[in-house]
């Protein structure tokens, strides 16, 4: 065994958040060698266009172990939850994008319905499923870049990836045949074929979403909130441009077209972001090409993220799908209900991008915090945090109330669904009070790296008492229709707002600490005796 094998093994036992000493200007993470070039030459290959001696630390990361205060939070989470938000709302607005031109460009009076839902289904099977598994990276990322383990932040990110397009697969494929079975949630079956449609066409921009959804919270973690918002505000206008031409020459198809293509489009717009104008994020660059080790990485040790990656997604289906079934819920009461429910889902989602985008700053440094084991600067954060939810909670209430109809006619000019739409926007408006508390609270969870308790309590509030109460106050005795459907939701959203509450108030800081210390742990082992494993078959080789 060479020399550089030997140092790697003996790092073992040594301290986790120590940093060593060495003559090339690198800083080690403190855990894959004692020596810096062994590192250099096995790990840490950066792109030969960044000198890793010029490369500085991120202004942020200097005062997380200093005590922090309540105006020193309040700036840093607002400051930076405003071009993350705007980045969620444009992410969003993508497809969004595709109903306002579908909805007034397309003849057929079923084509919205049907652009609807299929928008709902990616949105169920394919966005939450990439936004879930992705949320991983919220404690992987972050807390590995509070340590100081400037590789293993883009180890994550790839590895991430990598889950992500591989459990996709089967989804994707469900999409091709989505006809088959979706008439057996679907009451309106002469939509159909559209809908399968839609989504085959839109399956061709997955892995541009899977990059850019990984490739953000890569940025994230350092600090570089504002990546995603300038990729996107370059893409808005291309997909519009698109998704209008393609639909006045392609009719229907069009419009998934022009999204698959600007789903690739932001993406490579965040490569140009990190490779040409924020080139020092490079340093937490993993060099998955540089041998067939390094590639093989990022298909091993699945099992510690697929553990927080599943109860994430979990939280983030369970918001997600609560919307959809009760659009799906809408189809038995008729074509202007659907519409109308589409609308108000589609509002509500809208708004509900706000403090899902301002709970990934919020998530992000908690666990920074944690990282460094700053548990007071930890607990004031959160305190702060929950003083924005509030501010929020009521932001997004009047903006729902004063916009009412005139959000509705964004959608549609038809004065039925308009009148529905008129009825119920109130109710969600209302929701939005403490829907802010408790998606800033399973932020906190996943900053945390909790998630798996957020995930059993949104199932419970959401599939055990939400959904159950709005089918029996939509079809029941007290046929309310429409309205019914969202006082149930508002119910089981309330109900998780103090369970989660509840969770954040208990949390054991020392245990939640010793987790995060002993995740990196583990998963260093298992990179450890991956590299002893392959150096030993390649040494076989050679001698045979």
């Amino acid at each position: 065994m060479d020399s550089e094998s030997s140092s790697l093994i003996g790092s073992r036992n040594k301290p986790r958040y120590d940093t060593f000493e060495n003559s090339g200007g690198y800083q080690s993470d403190g855990e894959s060698a004692s020596s810096g070039d062994a590192v250099i030459n096995r790990f840490r290959l950066m792109s030969p266009d960044v000198d890793p001696d010029n490369i500085l630390e991120e202004d942020f990361m200097d005062d997380l172990t200093i005590p922090t205060s309540f105006s020193t939070e309040m700036r840093y989470v607002l400051n930076n939850s405003v071009l993350i938000t705007l980045t969620f709302l444009l992410e969003y607005s993508l497809t969004i994008v595709s109903l306002f031109v579908v909805g007034h460009v397309c003849t057929a009076s079923d084509a919205l319905a049907a652009a609807s839902l299929a928008v709902m289904t990616y949105n169920i099977t394919g966005l939450a499923f990439v936004e879930g598994m992705a949320t991983s990276l919220d404690t992987f990322c972050s807390q590995a870049y509070g340590a100081k383990k400037y590789s293993k932040v883009g180890l994550y990110a790839f590895r991430c990836a990598a889950m992500i397009a591989t459990g996709i697969i089967p989804v994707v494929a469900s999409w091709w045949c989505s006809a088959s079975w979706l008439g057996y949630i679907i009451a309106e079956g002469d939509i159909l074929a559209d809908i399968q449609l839609f989504l085959r066409v839109l399956s061709f921009g997955i892995p541009g979403l899977i990059l850019f959804e990984t490739g953000k919270r890569f940025l994230q973690a350092q600090g570089h909130f504002q990546a995603g918002t300038y990729a996107l505000l370059l893409t808005f206008p291309i997909n519009f441009v698109l998704v209008y031409s393609f639909t006045k020459c392609f009719g229907f198809a069009g419009a998934p077209l022009g999204i698959a293509i600007s789903q690739w489009v932001m993406s490579l717009m965040l490569f140009v972001y990190a490779k040409f104008w924020k080139p020092d994020t490079l340093k937490c660059w993993y060099p998955i090409f540089t041998s067939r080790f390094h590639f093989k990485r990022l298909f091993s040790s699945w099992m510690p993220m697929f553990n927080l990656a599943f109860p994430g997604l979990l939280m983030i289906e369970a918001e997600y799908l609560s919307f959809e079934v009760l659009t799906i819920m809408s189809t038995y009461l008729g074509i202007q209900s659907i519409a109308a429910q589409s609308v108000i889902s589609n509002v509500g989602s809208l708004v509900y991008q706000i403090p899902f985008a301002m709970g990934c700053v919020v998530s992000t440094r908690v666990a920074n915090y944690i990282g460094t084991a700053s548990v007071d600067n930890a607990r004031l954060s959160i305190k702060t945090s929950y003083v924005i939810a509030l501010i929020i909670g009521l932001l997004n209430c009047s903006i729902i109330l004063i916009g009412n109809t005139r959000l509705a006619h964004m959608f549609t000019n038809d004065k039925e669904v308009i009148g529905l739409c008129k009825n119920v926007m109130p109710i969600l408006a209302f929701n939005q009070l403490y829907d802010a508390f408790t998606t800033f609270s399973a932020a906190m969870l996943r900053g945390q790296g909790r998630q798996r308790i957020g995930s059993i309590l949104n199932i419970v509030a959401y599939y055990i008492m939400a959904l159950p109460l709005s089918a029996w106050l939509t079809f029941g005795r007290l046929q309310l229709g429409l309205p019914g459907l969202w006082y149930g939701c508002g119910v089981g959203i309330l109900l998780l707002a103090f369970a989660l509450g509840y969770c954040i108030w208990s949390s054991d800081w020392d245990e939640i600490v010793e987790e995060c210390i002993r995740r990196e742990k583990e998963d260093n082992e298992i990179d450890l005796e991956s590299m002893v494993s392959n150096m030993s078959g390649n040494m076989i080789a050679d001698y045979a």
